[in-house]
């Protein structure tokens, strides 16, 4: 079995419990390892792309990272011209997970590229009059994750803006369950969609774990393993 415990706030134990309704049968086809890189990750990639049609611009910003690897492809199989950003070290990940273009963001502003169909934002941060900037008529901008003030602002201010200059700025609210993850595992299984590890750490080693994550140098997802 394996799930999503998000909302139990307890995930790094050798035992949890969890209601029966957020676990699923894990595909023979993955290992738990891979499999636990799914129900938060690949969800966020597969809802945050909803809507995209074939021909569309769509950039996603922390493309290297665990959710930002699984969107590039996602995008990518939905007929997306794909933009990635991230930083200088994760260009060619970025290239190699199927990114058509690639952004070091220290070194170019995203936000005066483009216009953009569909931006993902993983690392929301700036003002949403940049990110408004980059938007094509009718086109959505999406956050989930980032500073606090920068999410607040896509709430409040950014939803104005937004209505104002039709174009759509809002925050993700992600749907959790096997309803929303088992689509990705089986794409995952079936090997049309790939799952990048970027390295696996023991229980003993989560403040490593947090660490690689928190200063952006994993490609993809680190997972947490039991021995």
């Amino acid at each position: 079995m394996y799930g999503d415990n998000l909302n139990l706030k307890g995930g790094f134990a050798e035992y949890a419990v969890a209601p029966e309704s957020v676990l699923a049968s894990k595909p023979a086809a993955l290992s738990f390892a891979e499999a636990s890189t799914i129900p938060q990750a690949g969800v966020i990639a597969r809802q945050g792309l909803a809507g995209v049609a074939a021909g569309q611009r769509v950039l996603i910003n922390g493309a290297g990272g665990g959710s930002g690897s699984f969107a590039v492809q996602l995008a990518k199989r939905l007929g997306a011209h794909v933009t990635g950003v991230d930083s200088a070290g994760k260009l060619d990940f970025m290239r190699s997970v199927g990114a058509d273009e690639v952004i070091d963001y220290r070194s170019e502003d995203f936000t005066r590229s483009g216009p953009y169909d569909l931006i993902l934002d993983l690392v929301a941060h700036r003002s949403v009059f940049a990110y408004r900037r980059a938007l094509a008529p009718g086109g959505r901008y999406r956050c989930v994750g980032g500073s606090v003030p920068a999410l607040l602002r896509v709430m409040t201010i950014g939803s104005l803006v937004g209505r104002l200059t039709h174009r759509r700025l809002g925050v993700l609210a992600v749907k959790q369950g096997p309803t929303h993850f088992e689509p990705v595992a089986h794409l995952c299984a079936a090997g049309d969609l790939a799952i990048h590890i970027d390295r696996t750490f023991t229980l003993d080693e989560v403040p490593e774990a947090l660490a690689q994550v928190g200063q952006g140098r994993a490609l993809g997802k680190v997972v947490v393993s039991l021995n």
